[in-house]
């Protein structure tokens, strides 16, 4: 009886706070729209199902975890959260409160694959975002394997919840929210039974598939309205490069002006979210997706050169251990990528020291395209804070794609 009475109180405190976590989405979701009228879900998919199961959704914009919640209606969805989170003092409370999942970003982490199995087993939603992190330009990141094989694993059934227009509503290099509508669809991706019989690149083509997007696509025929008068204000955070004059780090933005330090080329963006020339001489293309695939394609020919260096002052490093704890102040350097890898040589606790980071072992950054990002080693997660903002945008491209080259992914000539 004495061991009964705990469990049971545990119980009706879990299921609260499931509840709280399911009204707190209500009301961030009402909030954000302005009730529902900017917001439509159709849940038709996932009508008659019941947990446990997985849901996979496309992540968009920094309101996608109360989406979600809200599309599945009244189930608690515990999310993969990234780790860095749960470092803050509060934040980090609350997520363990509500059953949050810590991840960290793009680095293997047993413990995220435990707490989901464990989640699972417990009879629940588990939430993840196969992208990993927000869309950098509106279009879908790329997918890893590794969801596959956590699905084959799993064993039960999967729902996809789609968004179209969230990142117009708040795309992760504004610094505050507009107003618009989004179109959101939940559907049953996967069964138990079809995820036995098929394997895991059967099922990774199927994710893919099903979460990718382009907002920017979508809104061509949607026409969506999501003016704000400082609508284009840090959209040179991701846009550096100035397609006139081809200059780098050039790129500024002031209320719905993008332009070019260097030359004055000038992007105005409109109602709908696309950017359009001043005037004729002007040379811009009309979304991110499209100035970002440019920009990513030149960055290719610069590191497929054997002597590929980029190198970036660094005025603060930041330390904690892999895992948990708030981070420490401990020096300053410079980082240097290279094909083989990102070096930093500085100090570190007033001591000269080199690190070294493989390419293999580094998909891509953790970061929110300002100053600084994060990035982990076997024993240390370190969070690195450079001199010139626009340098860490490209300093993620180079990374992604080296990577992409050392794991022979097909890149385009």
């Amino acid at each position: 009886m004495n061991f009964f009475i705990p469990k049971v109180v545990a119980r009706m405190s879990f299921k609260i706070l499931g509840l709280l976590q399911v009204a707190a989405a209500y009301g961030i979701v009402y909030w954000m729209f302005r009730g529902s009228a900017g917001v439509k879900v159709d849940r038709s998919g996932i009508k008659d199902l019941k947990p446990p199961f997985i849901v996979l959704g496309n992540h968009t914009s920094y309101f996608d975890p109360a989406l979600v919640q809200f599309a599945i209606a009244h189930y608690p969805c515990y999310f993969l959260t990234t780790n860095f989170y749960f470092r803050h003092p509060v934040i980090g409370k609350i997520l363990r409160l509500l059953g949050a999942i810590p991840k960290i970003q793009f680095f293997p982490d047993i413990r995220s694959t435990r707490g989901a199995f464990a989640a699972i087993a417990r009879g629940n939603v588990v939430g993840i975002f196969p992208e990993g992190r927000r869309s950098i330009d509106g279009s879908c990141c790329e997918i890893p394997n590794s969801i596959a094989r956590f699905i084959k694993k799993a064993k039960v059934p999967v729902v996809s919840v789609k968004t179209n227009g969230g990142y117009f509503v708040w795309p992760r290099w504004s610094n505050f929210q507009r107003s618009g509508r989004v179109e959101t669809v939940v559907d049953q991706l996967l069964t138990a039974t079809e995820i036995c019989d098929m394997d895991a690149s059967q099922i990774h083509s199927i994710v893919c598939q099903a979460l990718a997007y382009n907002d920017y696509d979508w809104n061509r025929n949607a026409k969506s309205l999501y003016y704000h008068r400082n609508g284009a204000e840090r959209l040179h955070i991701i846009l550096h490069q100035c397609p006139r004059c081809l200059k780098e780090r050039k790129m500024r933005s002031k209320k719905t002006r993008l332009y070019c330090s260097e030359c004055g080329n000038i992007a105005l963006l409109d109602d709908y979210g696309f950017l359009q020339p001043l005037d004729d001489e002007c040379i811009v293309f009309d979304d991110p997706v499209k100035w970002t695939a440019w920009q990513r394609e030149n960055m290719l020919a610069l590191v497929r050169d054997e002597n590929f260096q980029l190198q970036a002052a660094v005025k603060e490093l930041r330390v904690a251990d892999k895992f948990y704890g708030a981070y420490r102040s401990c020096g300053c350097g410079q980082v240097s990528l290279r094909q083989e890898g990102l070096y930093f040589h500085g100090k570190v606790d007033g001591q000269m020291t080199d690190l070294f980071f493989p390419i293999e072992r580094l998909p891509t950054i953790s970061t929110e395209f300002g100053y600084d990002f994060e990035i982990c080693d076997d024993n240390y997660a370190w969070w690195i804070f450079l001199e010139e903002e626009q340098q860490t945008v490209r300093m993620e491209s180079a990374i992604s794609l080296l990577y992409q080259l050392n794991n022979q992914y097909t890149l385009p000539d």
